[in-house]
């Protein structure tokens, strides 16, 4: 398998990408929905976003824009309900985690239902674990990559998850969108954890020095990672097309949205490219189960059941989201501590979940 890809790959960057066995849908849906998503949901923001200054007067324009933030936030949170189908549906994966996906769920729910500081416990939360979620799903992609190639499952996979961790998480604590994530702690105004509302403003006296180490931690993760690869591929490791091609992009994209574009127009391209590519994943992996269960000929039935369904989460999220009943919220916000956590379980690139 090596030598079958290292031939391929000295084909050049561009006949690898090309290689539909390297690939997960095939060269072209690969490039739009897993490794270029990142750079196309940049580019349609940029120009959704400049085309409505230059071509409409403000007052035309503000609807557009603010139609744009609320299809993606729509978009984000129908994403957070796609991982039933993988853990529900999936008998074998269902059957090896039956008391992480049954009775969790139930006492989280009920414990953000009955108490309000575990509710605002909970909101902080989702927003500081989606960071690192999102940080994951790029390493996630990385691995399959490296599987897809034949690379062995364990090497380099540290060296991954720092890099990922780096290309994702350095932008965000270098740029102004730190302090939006840390404002979030304000939250806690009131309750138990009062003094926590204190640190958005300590950490906004030391931003200077915040973003030199973000910076500088940023430098040295890539130093190493550089060492590593060095290191592996003496010792016959190949670096996969579609893997280099995903680190590059995902890491160029990160850095031009967090670093140079206001805090929400970085989080709606992130949400937007994070949201396409799950939803691509598990179409891909479940959705001949999901088909499955109706019956030959009904795919297109289930990917409208699927995605539909989807979508009607989101709008219903977004409308928990603006109101103040905690009744209503406490589940959303529970289903997106439980997405974060099952993506990290019911997807394995070491155990060939993928």
């Amino acid at each position: 398998m090596a030598t079958h890809y290292s031939s391929s790959f000295a084909s050049g960057p561009s006949g690898a990408l090309a290689d539909p066995a390297h690939a997960i849908l095939g060269p072209r849906r690969d490039a739009l929905f897993f490794w270029g998503a990142p750079l196309l949901a940049f580019l349609l923001i940029q120009a959704w976003l400049r085309g409505w200054d230059a071509l409409a007067p403000q007052a035309a324009a503000a609807p557009m824009v603010i139609g744009l933030f609320g299809a993606v936030s729509v978009l984000t949170w129908a994403h957070l309900i796609a991982v039933v189908p993988r853990a529900y549906l999936n008998r074998e994966v269902f059957s090896a985690y039956r008391m992480r996906l049954t009775v969790v769920p139930v006492v989280l729910i009920a414990l953000l239902l009955l108490s309000p500081t575990a509710l605002i416990l909970a909101s902080v939360l989702a927003v500081f674990w989606d960071v690192h979620h999102s940080a994951m799903q790029n390493f996630g992609f990385a691995r399959i990559y490296d599987m897809k190639a034949g690379n062995p499952p364990h090497q380099l996979r540290a060296t991954d998850l720092r890099l990922n961790w780096a290309l994702y998480v350095g932008p965000i604590a270098a740029g102004a969108a730190l302090a939006t994530h840390m404002d979030h702690f304000l939250k806690f105004d009131g309750t138990a954890f009062h003094a926590l509302t204190t640190l958005p403003g300590v950490l906004a006296g030391e931003n200077h020095v915040i973003r030199l180490a973000a910076i500088s931690l940023y430098g040295v993760v890539i130093g190493r990672t550089a060492i590593d690869y060095h290191r592996a591929s003496r010792a016959g490791y190949r670096l996969p097309a579609h893997k280099l091609a995903t680190l590059l992009v995902t890491g160029a994209v990160s850095i031009l949205a967090w670093g140079f574009s206001p805090p929400l127009v970085a989080l709606a391209t992130v949400n937007l490219y994070h949201a396409v590519q799950y939803f691509a994943l598990v179409w891909t992996k479940e959705g001949g189960r999901m088909t499955g269960l109706l019956g030959r000929g009904n795919r297109h039935r289930a990917a409208l059941l699927f995605f539909a369904g989807s979508a009607i989460f989101g709008l219903g999220y977004a409308a928990a989201a603006t109101g103040s009943v905690r009744w209503l919220v406490a589940p959303f916000i529970a289903c997106s501590l439980l997405h974060f956590w099952y993506d990290g379980f019911v997807w394995s690139v070491r155990k060939r979940q993928v």
